[in-house]
């Protein structure tokens, strides 16, 4: 028992019996040693006991202290103040602050961060002990600025915290040497770079009431100009910001941001809107810069029902030429676009509007014009028929054109140059003849496309005679202009006096009126024109003739003299009306032509009265009345001319036809000097050829 209470006394030594030996020489002494050594076992079961309990109390003293010390700590670490150094490379920084159930403190609504403990020691979802306090921005954070912030605990009312400052350092330096230095293009990003990572803020360049905002990788940023939507070749204003949240949290540096030029189209093998006759198999296009790469090129067309055909072709560029190859032949009389999406240059530019070429493929050569008219073709006439493009020249013209006249296929020669075909008939029309020109539809272009030639053109020969009755002073013809050949004839008279030239206009205008109309001449009728019976004094704008004779006053009437009065002469007298009745050539002429054709009614046409004159033979005063009601003039007999004229009248045709030949006859004066007034007259004048 000492040994186990005293185990540091030195006890005698004793001799080490062998229990065996024991055991044979005296049993005894055998069973009181078993005893000693039971009572030793017990001693020592008994002492080990004590110490265990011992060691228990020590242990649990020492936690007790142990966690008294911890809450000693947690409780100086909760009212302690401290400071976070926040970085602006990170999401949030923190600091060492051991708390339990961190999710009861508080932190100031307004301050510019939110402070926060991170969890280390949850029991489900529910965090029982951090060790961290982290500061996380929630306003924008200043630079070199001292935060402070307080965060609390409530215990029965009572609010028991501690301050937190957070310190912020100077923000990351943006460096952007080549910002606004040189033109930039429209949507290549701009680079920038940070003197340090930075998570906190973003980066944005704003500019055209546009705002941009850049990527950022690490300590790069990109800043895409495309937002922006900047047009080339103009100056902005532009600024590097910061932003936070997103919203801007200050101006880094503002420059003038030029655009460069856009890349533009120079030339295109087809002209925009044009029409093509030849068969394309490639289209080029010329740019203003070289190109590095190019966006979706098609060429396509709409069929019928609206829907849109892309034509097979590729794409390719060299330098500043794009090339497109089309592998087909494309259809006649189509619409086609040629569009490129985008392309890109050496300066980075591209196109400012995708670019569409439009064209239309053409047909075969088309007629345009012929130099025929619709009426009084000349007999013999050359026709020339022009087309809408070259022809091909090797082509036979006589196997595509022909010449019919009332119907029958007439010999002439047919030959073709350029865009024209050009007809030379062999023999002369017969008057008033039905002119035929036809072409079929085997006309090739000059690059062999044909099917659009087939076309016909009537016309008709000119439906009148002429000829002379007689010559001028000067030479010059008196020419007559017939049309039919029946017994009655109206005899249709002009220009009498030179100067009175609208009085000749107005009859060329009725044979153009007759030529075309001659289905309303009557049967039996024969109708002659002479819009110009004092050709020299129409040439030299004068009254009188070459001779100086007035040929209305030269005819052998009953008042025929010489002396006469003429109009603006104030009543002077002159020898106008010639030596004698007829003397002159013109005169002759017209006395001679119409004693041998004794028509059955002829008009002269002068001016200016706006009065219609019989010469009261036959029925000349009731046709007179009615031209005079059509046209819109007044119609007055010769007798009661009166003082209508400030000069008197003698020897004039109209009274020589009565006077001698008893036929009918009156005059048309117009109402203008000048204007022909032929709209005015031409009821009247029909009137009259079908009386």
């Amino acid at each position: 028992m000492y040994l186990l209470v005293n185990k540091n006394k030195k006890m005698p030594e004793e001799k080490s019996i062998p229990r065996s030996s024991l055991s044979a020489a005296d049993p005894k002494a055998a069973g009181e040693e078993q005893r000693g050594f039971n009572v030793v076992k017990i001693r020592i079961a008994k002492l080990l006991k004590s110490v265990w309990q011992y060691r228990l109390i020590i242990g649990l003293i020492s936690g007790i202290t142990l966690l008294a010390g911890s809450l000693v700590f947690v409780v100086y670490m909760l009212f302690l103040p401290q400071s976070i150094h926040y970085a602006f490379a990170n999401q949030q920084s923190c600091v060492g602050s051991p708390v339990i159930f961190p999710n009861t403190f508080k932190t100031d609504a307004k301050s510019t961060f939110i402070l926060s403990h991170k969890p280390t020691i949850s029991i489900g979802h529910k965090p029982i002990f951090s060790y961290q306090l982290c500061a996380t921005p929630k306003n924008t954070p200043s630079q070199r600025t001292t935060s402070v912030s307080h965060q609390w605990i409530s215990v029965n009312g009572l609010h028991v915290g501690k301050s937190i400052k957070v310190i912020t350092p100077s923000y990351p330096a943006v460096y952007a040497p080549n910002f606004g230095v040189k033109a930039v293009p429209v949507d290549k990003p701009l680079t920038f770079k940070l003197n340090s990572n930075d998570v906190t803020f973003s980066y944005a360049i704003a500019a055209n009431g546009q705002t941009s905002t850049c990527s950022k990788q690490k300590t790069e940023l990109s800043c895409s100009l495309t937002p922006l939507k900047l047009a080339y070749s103009t100056s902005y204003k532009a600024s590097l910001v910061r932003m936070f949240n997103g919203q801007v949290a200050g101006n880094i540096t503002s420059k003038t941001l030029q655009t460069i030029t856009a890349t533009a189209i120079t030339q295109t093998s087809i002209n925009p809107g044009s029409t093509v006759y030849d068969k394309p198999q490639q289209v080029t296009i010329q740019t203003d810069k070289d190109i590095t790469s190019l966006d979706k090129v098609s060429l396509t067309t709409k069929k019928p029902d609206g829907s849109v055909l892309t034509v097979a072709a590729t794409a390719s560029f060299s330098g500043r030429t794009i090339t497109v190859n089309i592998a087909e032949q494309l259809p006649r009389k189509t619409v086609f676009s040629l569009h490129i999406d985008n392309l890109t240059a050496s300066d980075n530019s591209r196109l400012e509007h995708p670019y569409d070429l439009s064209f239309t493929t053409s047909g075969g050569p088309k007629v345009t014009t012929i130099s025929m008219p619709s009426t009084g073709v000349v007999s013999g006439q050359t026709t020339t028929i022009s087309f809408d493009q070259a022809l091909l020249a090797s082509q036979d013209p006589q196997q595509i054109a022909s010449l019919l006249v009332n119907g029958a296929k007439q010999t002439a020669t047919i030959t073709l140059k350029s865009n024209k075909i050009v007809i030379i008939p062999k023999d002369a029309f017969p008057v008033c003849a039905r002119i035929t020109v036809q072409l079929n539809a085997t006309a090739q272009n000059a690059y062999g496309v044909s099917g659009d030639s087939a076309w016909s053109f009537g016309s008709r020969a000119r439906c009148y005679t002429t000829y002379s009755i007689g010559t001028s002073v000067l030479g010059r013809s008196i020419v007559a202009y017939q049309f039919g050949s029946g017994p009655n004839m109206i005899l249709y008279i002009g220009a009498m006096h030179g100067n009175e030239q609208n009085s000749m206009v107005v009859l060329q205008k009725w044979i153009g009126e007759l030529d075309a109309n001659p289905d309303s001449i009557p049967s039996g009728r024969t109708i002659v024109v002479i819009p110009n019976t004092n050709p020299d004094g129409v040439a030299s704008n004068t009254r009188l003739n070459a001779s100086g004779i007035d040929l209305n006053r030269n005819f052998p009437a009953d008042n025929w003299q010489t002396n006469v009065t003429e109009p603006g002469g104030g009543g002077a007298m002159t020898t106008a009306g010639g030596p004698t009745p007829l003397s002159e050539p013109e005169s002759k002429a017209l006395a001679n032509f119409v004693q041998a054709k004794q028509p059955r009614l002829m008009l002269t046409y002068h001016s200016h009265a706006g009065v219609v004159e019989a010469n009261e033979a036959g029925d000349s005063v009731a046709l007179a009345a009615t031209y005079a009601a059509k046209a819109g003039y007044s119609a007055i007999p010769t007798s009661s001319i009166g003082n209508t004229f400030d000069y008197s009248t003698t020897g004039a045709l109209e009274d020589w036809m009565k006077d001698d030949l008893g036929l009918p006859a009156f005059v048309i004066e117009l109402q203008s000097p000048t204007a022909d007034e032929f709209t005015r007259n031409r009821a009247a004048m029909w009137a009259m050829a079908k009386i």
